[in-house]
């Protein structure tokens, strides 16, 4: 079986670079380069923590591979549940969200916990908290960005962490007050707001972490030749949020 799941791999299409065993698969992102931008800590010993979008599993398994005690992963399968603008709800449902996750798992014989939900629908009462949480290249493509960190900030345990990784505006950053640009009308990957960096640091406060501090700046590229600006937010959940 190993040697067929090991076939399956080298054919099928890829979002992220991974080294798997016996592999290393050609993703649109390879995130390796940029692993130290996002300051995760060298041991995750103890800790349960969660990744919000997952795709092919590499932050998940990543922190997995640091020790972490429990890793669960959110995502969904179905791509007709993503937002998408009203004009372009006609997503390409030939899409198999979560197979490379699924390969990837069974090749490194990993026990991190796939969960498909929305973070809309994410909760404490079902997932429990975490000590760490890290969500990178998902806010920028949501229409309720808000929501989304709401549900976020009630999933952090007390004491706990969120690395967050998105794409900022580059021309509203410089402006003195908190801005996002609407995109939600361009032909180009569905993203609907744009913050500035002082925009996403306003929006972590207002879903009730603590203490926000930038944490690095990076440029990503892609296999394709997309650059995209990024920056990375690391917020402290102090006290418990209602």
């Amino acid at each position: 079986m190993g040697t067929d799941l090991l076939e399956q791999a080298k054919t099928q299409g890829w979002y992220h670079t991974l080294e798997l065993p016996g592999l290393t698969t050609q993703g649109i992102f390879d995130m390796r380069p940029y692993v130290g931008a996002y300051g995760l800590p060298a041991s995750l010993a103890g800790k349960r923590v969660l990744e919000v979008g997952t795709w092919d599993g590499f932050w998940a398994f990543e922190m997995e591979r640091r020790g972490a005690a429990e890793v669960v992963a959110l995502d969904l399968d179905d791509e007709r549940e993503l937002d998408w603008p009203p004009r372009r709800r006609r997503p390409n449902t030939s899409i198999v969200r979560g197979q490379g996750f699924r390969t990837a798992s069974e090749l490194l014989g990993s026990k991190v916990q796939r969960v498909v939900r929305s973070i809309y629908d994410a909760v404490p009462d079902d997932l429990g908290t975490f000590d760490l949480v890290l969500c990178g290249s998902v806010l920028i493509h949501l229409r309720d960005q808000l929501l989304a960190l709401e549900r976020i900030a009630a999933l952090t345990a007390p004491g706990g962490t969120f690395i967050s990784a998105e794409e900022y505006a580059k021309l509203t950053d410089l402006l003195p007050f908190p801005v996002a640009r609407f995109r939600g009308n361009r032909e180009d990957a569905v993203v609907f707001w744009e913050p500035s960096r002082r925009a996403w640091r306003h929006m972590l406060a207002y879903a009730g972490f603590d203490r926000v501090e930038e944490h690095a700046r990076f440029t990503m590229r892609s296999a394709h030749g997309w650059k995209i600006r990024h920056v990375v937010h690391h917020a402290t959940q102090a006290t418990a949020t209602g």
